[in-house]
């Protein structure tokens, strides 16, 4: 069991309580008495009004404590960057360190197994008593919610997602300097399109609809909003001198958007659940390459190819 697990948790019962939604999950998150809790601007539109006190989809509840101490065992995964994950057979535990803190880490989280409850600590040492936190802070908010969609509810991928003036959902996939950015600054200039985000977008089935969620994570863009739009087609960024669409046949295109998605590789049920879900997704939604020129005449390219 590792030191999360045992660490004693504080009594909740005068909790400052924190509601969000991402991607049609509620999370509902109760702080220790005491404190300060601060939303950062990415945050904000992503608020639920704090008078809710109904059970979130995602519960977990925020506290300090004296010490951290990841386990001595070997970890599930390594990211290379600031957390390590142990998962085991009542949940997984997320360990953050950086060298700039110490060795040993300054936050952690666990979830159970579904990705239903938990809690976060802090190791209070390292936060300011005086400045306020937000305990759900990146990465742990997209770690959970990654792991919570390769459960068999979505996958997140890196792109930018909008709805056109006439409703029609666009998704615009690609690698760091495919493009995204300069895409989304091409649309924000045109009146009567709705961006999502400019940098990770949550995809998600209902019914016979695939639908993409907003995020907080945005890209040099600055578009994180609330809000979701029916998937209608789905674009590989490629930059180029002169604007042209090739159509993907179904399997290259889930290739292509698994090499980017974020999924958690070391959990192989959550594999196969994200290839599954994209394999359907991409013989229902018309997937092409778009080479694009950096102009307002890519905006037009793809109004005239989908009328």
């Amino acid at each position: 069991m590792s030191t999360l697990l045992e660490t004693p948790q504080p009594a909740l019962s005068t909790a400052i309580r924190v509601s969000l939604e991402i991607g049609g999950f509620s999370f509902g998150m109760w702080c220790e008495p005491g404190m300060r809790v601060a939303i950062d601007k990415e945050h904000n539109p992503f608020l639920l009004p704090s008078s809710l006190r109904d059970p979130s989809d995602i519960e977990f509840e925020a506290y300090f404590a004296g010490s951290l101490e990841a386990p001595s065992s070997a970890p599930s995964f390594v990211s290379g960057g600031l957390w390590s994950a142990f998962a085991g057979p009542f949940g997984t535990t997320f360990y953050f360190s950086s060298p700039t803190l110490g060795s040993s880490p300054y936050k952690a989280a666990w979830f159970d197994q579904k990705f239903q409850r938990g809690h976060i600590v802090l190791k209070r040492a390292i936060y300011d008593s005086d400045a306020p936190v937000f305990p759900l802070e990146y990465p742990i908010d997209e770690l959970v919610m990654m792991h919570r969609l390769a459960l068999g509810d979505g996958v997140e991928v890196h792109a930018l997602g909008l709805a056109d003036e006439d409703g029609a959902g666009y998704l615009f996939l690609g690698h760091s300097g495919a493009g995204k950015s300069t895409t989304a600054r091409l649309w924000m200039a045109q009146s009567g399109a709705k961006l999502l985000s400019d940098d990770r977008i949550i995809l998600r089935k209902q019914g016979n609809t695939f639908w993409m969620y907003g995020t907080p994570w945005h890209g040099d863009a600055g578009v994180s909003s609330q809000g979701r739009v029916a998937l209608s087609a789905i674009f590989l960024l490629e930059q180029a001198l002169n604007n042209q669409l090739l159509p993907l046949a179904p399997a290259q295109a889930a290739a292509e958007l698994f090499a980017r998605a974020f999924v958690p590789h070391y959990l192989r049920d959550g594999i196969q659940f994200s290839l599954s879900f994209l394999e359907e997704l991409t013989r229902s939604i018309p997937c092409s390459i778009f080479r694009f020129a950096p102009t307002g005449s890519a905006v037009e390219a793809i109004r005239h190819a989908r009328a």
